[in-house]
């Protein structure tokens, strides 16, 4: 019986995290159609949108936090968001360098509205496997969450930090 990919690893197609990029990009173009054509945000405006739905008013750095995402990026998005009228950030009086941001009831709705549609579509992915298929699979996905997070951890100290834009001068000996 041949290998499955994820036992043989002989190419970059074989790869764990180069089939979930892949699978997350083709669902995920769904997504942003409808998203952006339907309703005029982002895939990540529509992350935002959904993150303060169901947590409430956040700093936005625990709002990036919670997302996986960085800080400035985050910002930018709910700049965007704010313009939109869809997100307020308010800023403490006590201290002006803190801020919260909270869903309008325009964002609320736009949830409310686009919510149904996002699920469908997981929905029909997830149609493709039986009904105890998915309750093993989302059981694997958490395995492999909480092993990529230790793994993080574990390899931290080790590895080099970020810099694209050093390249291959990286590697160099210095």
């Amino acid at each position: 019986m041949p290998l499955s990919p994820s036992l043989r690893l002989a190419s970059i197609d074989d790869l764990l995290l180069y089939r979930l990029g892949r699978l997350s990009a083709t669902a995920g173009a769904l997504v942003v159609r409808l998203c952006e054509g339907g309703y005029g945000i982002t895939r990540r405006e529509w992350a935002v949108v959904a993150q303060l739905y169901e947590n409430g008013a956040l700093p936005p750095s625990a709002l990036a936090e919670r997302m996986h995402r960085d800080r400035a990026r985050t910002s930018r998005t709910l700049t965007s968001l704010v313009k939109k009228q869809l997100v307020t950030r308010t800023v403490t009086p006590a201290d002006r360098r803190r801020a919260r941001v909270a869903l309008t009831p325009v964002g609320r709705q736009l949830y409310d509205q686009l919510m149904p549609s996002i699920q469908a579509i997981n929905g029909q992915i997830l149609s493709a496997l039986q009904a105890n298929e998915v309750v093993l699979f989302d059981d694997a996905l958490a395995r492999l969450q909480a092993r990529a997070q230790r793994l993080v951890v574990e390899l931290d100290p080790h590895w080099p930090k970020a810099n694209r834009r050093r390249g291959l001068l990286a590697r160099s000996p210095a």
